[in-house]
């Protein structure tokens, strides 16, 4: 496999698009991955591992949800595609990390396209001919990976082999080996328990079963005379039980008989009962079906004109009640005032109020603004202080640096008089002669007093000018209120010093007035609210009156006519009674029968009839068939069929028990030479098994033992590196003895040092030195895979950090020794910081590191 190109897209430390195209870096040879701490060197490596096998190349860095960059925009997409080439085909996969999970898509050569992760796995395993550990061990060795095979444990090592060269088959058959022979020997444990259970040595089985053959030989005759005796009872059992059977039913015949004849006699004494019972049937069916509905129709109409009596009274009550109440509502709506008068009142009262409350507050702005001049003027005043104090310091100040320019002036004269020569000409007026030269003067003054003198006048005079204007300002200020306040304070019509009286008798009336402003309120809406409800009382109270002189207009024609039908129900009914032969209506009322009883009278008259002609027919058949016979003795022949019976029963068990005893030495002496049987071949395999285990899982098991080939292969490959950056002091070595016994061993390594000619624990090495040895077995694993896995080519390797615990010698050994596994067709990258290996390797990708993300750059 050799990557063509990857594109990365907010992924890790890149939030925006990056794209490597590996081509420019040649076909063969070194190039570095350079960069910052921190800038995302490691995660060109976790993107080439993570678009192949949906993880990152270190084991820390799995959770592929967190290998979104934090830099990236809120809708970037993360995703990775890498272009590669595996034999002479070239190949894209592109794998895009979602929230819920990732997105995955394989174009192979062909044109076609694979999808879904279950899909792609075994896809990219099979053109790349590695599974994601073997990649990471031999193809893309991440930071200090190499160092965990050096310093593995046997048992460490052990499942580091198993990944890479697929060993898990010979663990899973020592493993079978071990569950086929406890199987075996679970077989035997259950056999030898069945037969203990039996009572038999398996050993000496035979024996047993010669005797048990005999008990079932004699057993069988002794079951068999006793089935011959059975045979004949059982003739003699079904004579006697047929005898029994015709005796018992001639027996319930005459008893039948005689028992219809008392039932007959007992039916006749009801007769009379019964005759009874259809007159009144029948007088009860006449009230019920002609007299009744008239009955049940007077007593309805009799109910009604009762409610429509005591219906019609009470609307009449209700009515009188509702002209009183709109009396009552009449006067109390009279003797309440006159509501737009109030109204009135209160409007103006509101007035009042608000012309005080303005006056209020035109008093409280004068009061404010006397106040605010009274402190302007203060501060006037006070600023009017500074700034004459002020001026005092400018005024001295001032005098002083002329003070100072004029001691200068004549000191500048005296030096210049010190420099004339009588004869020469002054350079000041050009006279040759000097009568009265100027004389030096006694002060010492100079250009940085006479400039100190002038910055402090200077700042003196533009405090005073800063000072005035301030004081301009407040000054008219002050002007500008008091001739607004006068302004106000004449419009109200009142004089300075009555201000704060007005104000305070102003505010004392703005008080009492809106005082008497809500109580008025409240009143007036409370009056609002009576009269609202008087007028709604009225109205309620009308409505009510029109509503029941209706009502009782329409109960007075309800109870007319409830009068009415109640009149000719009672002429119905008495008609019904006088037709169907009643005397009066008590004498209907005694009669008349409910619908269920007369049901049941019917039900029972029918019944009786029915049952004496049974019986009567019952008496006449049986006195037929027991005409000339006599009554059989039935216990007699119950006897002699129970005497037969007990001994069948007694001769069954007996029989029965021989069969059960035969039954059950048949089925054990079947079961266990069946068993027998099964225990040879099952002896014979558990020993073949046996033998198998021993050596499957002895002191070196077939994994470890396989596992030593190809750990005796990847050192010799690895030697021939580490011989050349150690410049032949190391060689890697397997340690042959075992120290332990409890211990798996076969793959503890060693090195031998050719300085001391002794050999030393792999942990002993320096960090230079475990480095060397380091790669050198991560090149040796590469070899030996690449071998092992039927021809796999490995066009690139990827190599994390590790060089700067090399000195200048070893580094170039290194190098060398990486550039010769390189060759002609094979391309390897190295992440690192060393600054020579910058200055050995012309190819580079530098990873910039910016506070919007990281950025790639090429040096080809």
């Amino acid at each position: 496999m050799k990557p063509v190109e990857l594109t990365i897209s907010a992924f890790g430390s890149y939030a925006d698009v990056q794209t490597i195209d590996f081509t420019k870096l040649g076909e063969n040879g070194l190039y570095l991955i350079t960069g910052d701490t921190g800038a995302g060197k490691t995660t060109i490596f976790d993107a080439i591992s993570f678009a192949l096998y949906g993880r990152a190349s270190g084991d820390s860095r799995d959770d592929y949800q967190k290998l979104r960059s934090d830099f990236a925009a809120e809708g970037a997409k993360s995703y990775v595609e890498l272009v590669f080439v595996s034999g002479s085909k070239t190949y894209t996969i592109k794998r895009t990390i979602k929230k819920t999970g990732q997105e995955v898509i394989l174009d192979l050569p062909d044109g076609t396209s694979v999808s879904v992760e279950k899909n792609v796995r075994p896809k990219i395993i099979e053109v790349i001919g590695l599974e994601k550990d073997q990649f990471a061990q031999i193809v893309m060795i991440a930071q200090n990976d190499f160092l965990r095979f050096l310093h593995s444990s046997t048992d460490d090592r052990v499942k580091i082999l198993r990944r890479i060269f697929s060993t898990d088959p010979l663990k899973r058959f020592q493993e079978k080996l071990k569950m086929m022979l406890k199987t075996e020997d679970d077989k035997i444990k259950m056999i030898k328990h069945i037969f203990e259970r039996h009572n038999v040595n398996l050993y000496n089985r035979e024996k047993q079963f010669q005797e048990w053959e005999k008990d079932i030989e004699s057993g069988r005759n002794e079951q068999k005379e006793i089935d011959e005796k059975l045979s004949s009872l059982d003739e003699k059992k079904q004579k006697l039980s047929a005898n029994l059977a015709v005796a018992e039913e001639l027996s319930k015949k005459f008893k039948d008989l005689s028992d219809y004849k008392t039932k007959l006699s007992l039916h006749i004494e009801k007769e009379k009962e019964i005759t009874a019972a259809e007159s009144r049937a029948n007088c009860g069916e006449i009230a019920l079906r002609s007299v009744k509905p008239h009955s049940d129709e007077m007593k309805k109409a009799s109910s009604d004109y009762k409610i429509a009596q005591d219906e019609l009274t009470q609307a009449q009550e209700t009515e009188a009640a509702a002209e009183i109440s709109l009396k009552e509502a009449n006067r109390v709506l009279g003797d309440l005032p006159d509501i737009k008068k109030e109204r009135d009142k209160y409007e103006a009262l509101v007035r009042e109020c608000e012309s005080a409350d303005e006056a209020l507050k035109k008093l409280v702005v004068l009061q404010a603004d006397h106040e605010t001049i009274n402190k302007k003027q203060i501060e006037l005043s006070e600023e009017q202080k500074v700034f004459n104090e002020s001026s005092a310091k400018y005024n001295e100040a001032s005098c002083a640096l002329q003070q100072y320019e004029e001691l200068f002036l004549h000191s500048q004269a005296g030096i210049l008089a010190g420099t004339l020569i009588e004869g020469e000409p002054c350079p000041v007026c050009g006279s040759t002669e000097h009568p009265k030269p100027a004389a030096l003067s006694g002060d010492d003054i100079n250009e940085e007093i006479i400039k100190t003198a002038r910055e402090v006048k200077d700042s003196a005079q533009a405090k005073r000018e800063e000072l005035s204007i301030k004081c301009n300002s407040i000054k008219t200020e002050v002007e500008t209120l008091v001739k607004r306040y006068e302004t106000d304070l004449a419009s109200l019509g009142v004089r300075d010093v009555e201000l704060l009286e007005q104000l305070l008798s102003t505010e004392a009336k703005v008080k009492k007035l809106t005082s008497q402003k809500d109580n008025d309120f409240e009143k007036l809406n409370e009056l609002e609210e009576t009269i609202e409800n008087a007028e709604k009382r009225k109205s309620d109270a009308e409505l009510s009156l029109i509503s029941m002189q209706t009502l009782t207009a329409e109960r007075t024609d309800r109870e007319k006519k409830a009068s009415q039908k109640q009149t000719e129900t009672q002429r119905a009914f008495n008609e019904a009674l006088a037709k169907s032969g009643f005397k009066d209506e008590a004498d209907f009322v005694s009669t008349l029968l409910t619908e269920e009883d007369l049901t049941e009278l019917k039900t029972e008259i029918t019944e009786y009839k029915q049952n004496g002609d049974n019986l009567r027919q019952n008496i006449k058949r049986l006195e037929n068939e027991t005409a000339g016979k006599k009554l059989p003795d039935v216990e007699q022949l119950h006897r002699e069929v129970d005497d037969v019976t007990n001994i069948v029963t007694e001769q069954s068990e007996i029989r029965d028990e021989i069969i059960c005893r035969l039954t059950g030495i048949e089925n054990s002496l079947r079961e266990l030479r069946d068993i027998a049987k099964d225990f040879m071949k099952v002896e014979e395999k558990y020993s073949a098994i046996k033998q198998l285990t021993d050596v499957a899982n002895g002191k070196i098991d077939f994994e470890t033992y396989a596992q030593m080939s190809y750990f005796e292969r990847v050192l010799r490959a690895a030697n021939l590196r580490l011989h050349i950056m150690s410049q032949n002091r190391f060689t890697l070595m397997r340690k042959p003895d075992i120290e332990d016994n409890r211990k798996r061993s076969g793959l503890e390594l060693e090195v031998l040092d050719a300085y001391t000619g002794k050999t030393r624990l792999a942990g002993s090495l320096s960090g230079g030195e475990s480095f060397m040895a380091s790669l050198s077995l991560a090149l040796g694993l590469s070899d030996v895979v690449q071998q092992n896995t039927g021809g796999v080519i490995l066009d690139a390797m990827f190599i994390d950090e590790g060089f700067g615990t090399l000195d200048a010698e070893v580094l170039e050994l290194a190098i060398t020794t990486l550039s010769e596994v390189a060759g002609n067709s094979r391309i390897i990258g190295i992440i690192s910081h060393v600054a020579q290996l910058g200055e050995r390797i012309d190819k580079q990708i530098r990873v910039e590191k910016t506070t919007s993300g990281s950025k790639i750059h090429l040096t080809v």
